[in-house]
């Protein structure tokens, strides 16, 4: 949604919705009916070319050990995969011959991916070959098997653009590039407003 004005106020100001974590918000907000969401980027273009979205590899890898941290990573990877954004080739965190500390890390990592909903599981040295045959079989000592891994494709931008397309178009968001917040309007310790070099934005809710 364009708009032929900076906005004086907002029901929900994101601060960065050019990188993955604002368009997600501006994306799940819109689909649970909020309305008049104004996005801040202090980038040029959406998607944002300085934020860390910029730069990730785009590897999904499921198995953590919070319960958290698993069911983030499973629902954003069911996400992509329903647009059409996912690629599922399963990934390896390799342990050398000699390394029982990183062992045992492994066989805890998989006790808390299973424990939290995961298909992680161990495999042996020549199991891990089968995987990646560049891996020189004598020298591990066995890997952690995530079937479930993925990379996100083309890249994790095209995904921020499609969820802020989609806030636009369902008339809930409006963004406005080359506008970085500085700084907030306060009252009673609660934030009323939002500060940039276009204007202030009056609002309650804000999220950085």
């Amino acid at each position: 949604m364009k708009s032929s004005k900076f906005p004086t106020d907002a029901e929900v100001v994101i601060v960065g919705v050019g990188g993955i974590v604002g368009s997600m918000l501006a994306y799940w907000l819109t689909e649970l009916g909020q309305k008049n969401i104004v996005g801040l980027e202090k980038s040029t273009i959406i998607p944002s070319d300085i934020a860390s979205t910029a730069h990730a590899s785009d590897f999904v890898y499921n198995t953590t050990h919070d319960k958290l941290g698993c069911w983030a990573t499973n629902f954003s990877r069911k996400f992509y995969e329903d647009n059409g954004f996912f690629l599922k080739k399963g990934g390896l965190e390799i342990c050398r011959i000699d390394d029982d500390a990183r062992w045992e890390e492994l066989k805890r990592k998989v006790e808390s991916g299973k424990a939290f909903g995961t298909n992680v599981r161990l495999i042996s040295a020549s199991e891990a070959k089968e995987k990646f045959p560049l891996l020189d079989e004598d020298s591990i000592r066995g890997a952690m098997w995530d079937p479930d891994a993925g990379l996100v494709t083309p890249r994790s931008q095209d995904v921020v653009n499609f969820a802020v397309e989609y806030a636009k178009e369902k008339g809930a968001l409006s963004t406005y590039t080359d506008t970085p917040a500085e700084g907030f309007e306060m009252e009673n310790g609660h934030i009323t407003g939002v500060k940039t070099d276009k204007g202030t934005i009056k609002t309650k809710k804000v999220v950085i």
